[in-house]
């Protein structure tokens, strides 16, 4: 069978964006797509191919399935122990980076790191210019990032704990997090195969939210930043807390390319 018969077949299943990941990965060329006509399907590879395709349609996420996903135009591995990388959140990383630059700052910490994507997207952008520090409370999340720590020959200073426990004495020019942020009755589809520890967050979803909002300001420095990724209905949620906090002013609300509130940017007040 040729590639392009088989792409035919395949393209009502898979996303655009996912069929081209995989063809890219599966046949280590990025311009693959331009080539098409003129590959053949041995055997081999077409079974291979719609073993992938089975499993696709499953619901299985295509990331699980080839562990490993793009972000920032980087490549991370993943499995079942952390969460996809979005490109929601490449919206944080943008402000993250901006505000970084602007105010030279120079510590940062990634709070719940999951594959440490956020971390290690960062620390590749400002190389020895900053020192970032990572943090999630899943073991199995850790050994991931890790092995992306590896994979991007980085130095991040990775700790397990639940959210600021690992950092009792430290403080921080700007912490970044992408936590919990999906409401119970949410976790549904393609999610039910991601691990609930990285998503699940009350009734709500603002649990952990609030939890990191109440307790970040005596881990940022004087003047320091708070960069948090949320759900789309929580802006107003997020307002009341730090109505009831007192300890920020909010610099910037980010919303994604969907146009769909997506974070908030935060300064402890002077």
């Amino acid at each position: 069978m040729q590639l392009t018969e088989w792409i035919g077949k395949s393209k009502n299943i898979f996303t655009h964006s996912d069929l081209q990941f995989l063809l890219r990965q599966f046949f280590c060329d990025k311009d693959i797509f331009l080539k098409q006509k003129n590959i053949f399907l041995d055997a081999a590879r077409l079974r291979n191919l719609e073993a992938i395709k089975k499993e696709y349609k499953s619901g299985m996420p295509l990331a699980y399935i080839l562990g490993k996903e793009e972000f920032f135009g980087l490549e991370f591995n993943v499995n079942s122990s952390v969460l996809i990388p979005r490109q929601d959140t490449e919206v944080i990383i943008e402000k993250a980076i901006e505000i970084i630059k602007n105010n030279d700052l120079t510590t940062v910490l990634d709070l719940c790191c999951g594959s440490a994507n956020i971390a290690i997207t960062i620390k590749k952008f400002f190389k020895d210019k900053i020192k970032v520090w990572a943090s999630d409370t899943s073991e199995k999340a850790i050994e991931t990032a890790k092995s992306n720590v590896k994979f991007h020959k980085v130095k991040i200073d990775l700790r397990k704990g639940s959210l600021f426990a690992p950092f009792r004495s430290r403080k921080f020019d700007i912490i970044v997090s992408n936590p919990p942020y999906v409401a119970s009755r949410e976790i549904k589809g393609s999610l039910k195969y991601e691990p609930r520890i990285a998503l699940k967050a009350g009734l709500d979803g603002l649990y952990f939210i609030e939890k990191i909002i109440k307790s970040a300001h005596l881990y940022l420095k004087r003047n320091g930043f708070l960069v948090i990724e949320a759900g789309c209905r929580h802006k107003k949620p997020i307002n009341s807390i730090l109505e009831k906090t007192g300890k920020y002013e909010i610099i910037e609300c980010i919303y994604d390319y969907g146009k769909n509130f997506r974070g908030i940017v935060l300064r402890v007040h002077r």
